[in-house]
């Protein structure tokens, strides 16, 4: 069986966490682009799964990405039986920019720079303070709580640029 064009959305959509898109848009030409793909792909040692979401088309279906020349196969463990399809990182690309604007590419690169500085704000450990609930109640809650922020507006900003199959709201 075939891709369906929400199997097409969510292969694209899915595959990028917000950092990831990013660095993905930014890159120069395609052949930067593919030698991106394959480099994802051996930090994820060879392939991605995920289960998709409930609401989502196919809920509770093992979707499988796996390295595939000039991109990559995509495929759908599903109730119906198995789809597959590939996509070209040129296809992704294109994908992301059909709906990039300045303010959503903005948006995103604001938000990836600023957890970026705020991860490398952690403490990894008690040391300066007086015991690990001092520690947990002066530093680790406040950090873990701007963290959670961030979060939420980095997927915002990619549900904005990658919109999920079933629609959600946009923030901006």
């Amino acid at each position: 069986m075939r891709l369906s064009d929400d199997d097409l959305q969510m292969a694209v959509r899915d595959f990028f966490a917000p950092a990831q898109l990013l660095e993905f848009i930014d890159l120069a030409d395609g052949l930067a682009r593919a030698e991106w793909g394959e480099q994802q792909f051996q930090e994820r040692e060879g392939r991605f799964t995920v289960r998709r979401l409930d609401g989502e088309p196919d809920a509770g279906a093992l979707t499988v990405w796996t390295p595939a020349p000039g991109g990559f196969r995509y495929e759908i463990e599903g109730p119906r039986g198995v789809r597959f399809g590939y996509v070209t990182w040129r296809e992704a690309y294109e994908f992301a920019g059909k709906r990039l604007t300045a303010v959503r590419y903005g948006a995103l690169r604001e938000v990836v720079e600023r957890a970026r500085v705020h991860e490398a704000s952690y403490v990894p450990c008690p040391g300066p303070y007086a015991g690990p609930g001092v520690w947990d109640a002066q530093f680790y809650r406040r950090w873990s709580r701007h963290t959670m922020t961030l979060q939420l507006q980095a997927a915002a900003a990619l549900d904005a640029i990658l919109p999920a199959a079933v629609a959600h709201p946009y923030l901006f």
